[in-house]
């Protein structure tokens, strides 16, 4: 019987695919035409499969795993298992033009698939490579002698970003220098061509719409990662909130800026947050003075939509751009299902999937806390039902069946009483059913007990932090992962205190009795950070609350 946390969130952010059919499994669009258009582009690669190049198999395996497709898929394995061999045996220096190109592809793969702790060595390994070759400009090229190529740059930031997801070892100055590369290297009329200061290359040194977004959106990665997301809000307290030393609670509609939400607090960059969100911005509006939904590229036409969906996510425009911008690519799908493009139909269909499933919001949501992918395409075959057009409720459906079952039996509910509790969107809603959702806490099943901190964490509800930190001790990995995800965005601090999510990390493939010993180490370290900066910044009337006490002694 599928647990709770998978009718909850399996169609979110929170896990990877769903076992079972890809079908069933897919995420939605939300927008119909281009659900349609994701399952046809799907249903081309997988019959496919044999004509898939070795070299495609990880863009291939990343774009079928952001569409929801299982893990377990044999393309989708395959594609980890090329990504893991080329990290272990160091084969990006012998690949020749492509080397940066196969690291970032390889990177966001195994970073976002499955439990991110599997690959981290195969992550440091690539993020090690990839820094290596880094050029002293901040730009990355095919070869030491070739002039930098912003298309290539833009895989050598992906790739870094990729793995300090996780936790690697990533300079700083790695993303600064990067976007140094890209803000000097900006043609007269706010755009980039291919190789900034040469006529090498499509475009000839003129702008283009690849390579203006290609550049856009990897100046917006490292404000990203050094300064925040763009638009974030946080609790920032005011002279007057503070009473007897302690802070009470603060205004959300402070945005983020200076060392907030950053990943690198204790470094200073060179590149201010203005000037980079100013070269974004320039970057975007030079492409929307030449707006054409239908890619007005000759060649790599599919990379257009690859380039403006993460540029538009990190620069956090209005909604508008997806669906007008999507209707031209479904212009481009042919007959077969297929995105012909310079490259290969199979890379230029997976570029288009990771558009239309807007492959970069989907970080973004997981990494930040955002909102949630909608569950309803597949949903009715996911219980075994006739498809039919259904609106989903909150959460009412599973409070009730925990206000009234018995817990014991809590893990024998059917998929179809709690079908109707897979999408929630109003926070305000779960606040009042708080009591119910910490009775799911008790129950046997780990994966129940991340859906109730998963919700939990969803009410924003700031005095429930004690609460929620006894998930960093559960002993369950995966609910220690949640529970971390919930006090990111409760407490607004994105980066997690500086803690990273794997709590295997480094350890993944020692012995159990290591592993253990390990998990238990970021354990206590988690809960003592938060605990730490909990009582830093508790509101004066939390001081003494039961919540609190039940954190201190239920959690050793």
């Amino acid at each position: 019987m599928r647990s709770l946390v998978a009718c909850l969130v399996a169609l979110s952010l929170v896990t990877g695919g769903l076992s079972g059919s890809s079908e069933a499994a897919l995420k939605s669009t939300t927008v119909p035409r281009f659900d349609a258009a994701v399952a046809r582009g799907i249903a081309f690669l997988t019959t496919n499969r044999d004509k898939i190049a070795e070299r495609e198999t990880a863009l291939v395996a990343y774009a079928l795993m952001k569409a929801g497709v299982p893990e377990t898929d044999p393309i989708v394995v395959e594609g980890i298992k090329a990504a893991r061999e080329r990290a272990d045996t160091g084969a990006y220096a012998r690949i020749g033009y492509d080397h940066v190109y196969e690291a970032g592809v390889d990177a966001m793969l195994l970073a976002d698939v499955g439990d991110p702790g599997l690959h981290f060595v195969q992550l440091q390994a690539i993020a090690d490579y990839v820094q290596s070759v880094q050029r002293a400009d901040g730009s990355w090229s095919d070869s030491p002698q070739a002039p930098g190529d912003v298309s290539m740059s833009q895989y050598g930031v992906l790739a870094l970003w990729a793995a300090k997801r996780i936790g690697c070892n990533v300079s700083g100055a790695a993303f600064d220098n990067a976007a140094t590369y890209f803000a000097k290297n900006r043609n007269g009329d706010g755009g980039w061509g291919y190789r900034p200061g040469t006529t090498k290359g499509v475009g000839g040194g003129n702008s283009t719409h690849n390579m203006t977004l290609a550049a856009a959106g990897s100046i917006a990665v490292a404000r990203t990662l050094l300064y925040g997301p763009k638009g974030q809000k946080q609790e920032k307290p005011k002279e007057d909130n503070v009473k007897y030393g302690v802070l009470e609670k603060a205004s959300p509609d402070a945005e983020i800026g200076g060392k907030n939400g950053t990943a690198y607090p204790g470094y200073k960059a060179k590149n201010n947050a203005g000037n980079l969100d100013d070269a974004v911005s320039r970057g975007i509006a030079w492409n929307q003075a030449r707006y054409s939904p239908v890619s007005p590229m000759q060649h790599h036409k599919i990379y257009f939509y690859y380039t403006l969906e993460r540029a538009s996510a990190l620069a956090d425009l209005p909604e508008g751009w997806y669906t007008d911008y999507g209707d031209g690519l479904l212009t481009l799908q042919d007959k077969e299902g297929a995105f012909p493009t310079t490259s290969s139909s199979m890379v230029g269909t997976s570029l288009a999937i990771l558009y239309f499933m807007r492959s970069t919001k989907q970080i973004l949501d997981k990494q930040y806390s955002g909102g949630v992918m909608s569950g309803a395409r597949g949903l009715d075959s996911l219980f075994g039902k006739k498809e039919k057009k259904k609106e989903l409720t909150s959460l009412d459906v599973l409070i009730g069946q925990l206000e009234s079952a018995d817990l014991s039996k809590l893990d024998d509910l059917s998929e179809e009483e709690v079908a109707a509790s897979i999408q929630f969107s109003d926070p305000e809603e779960l606040i009042g059913r708080v009591d119910a959702l910490k009775t799911l806490l008790k129950n046997k099943s780990a994966e129940n007990r991340r859906a109730a901190y998963f919700a939990l964490g969803r009410t924003g509800d700031f005095s429930l932090v004690p609460e929620i930190m006894k998930g960093l001790r559960d002993p369950a990995i995966a609910v220690n992962q949640t529970a971390l995800d919930a006090l990111r965005y409760i407490s607004r601090k994105p980066n997690g205190l500086g803690l990273t999510r794997t709590p295997l990390a480094g350890a993944e493939t020692a012995s159990e009795e290591r592993r253990v010993e390990v998990a238990n180490q970021w354990r206590t370290k988690a809960y003592d950070t938060w605990m730490a900066w909990y009582r830093k910044v508790r509101p004066f009337e939390e001081t003494d609350g039961l919540d609190e006490i039940g954190a201190l002694t239920g959690g050793r």
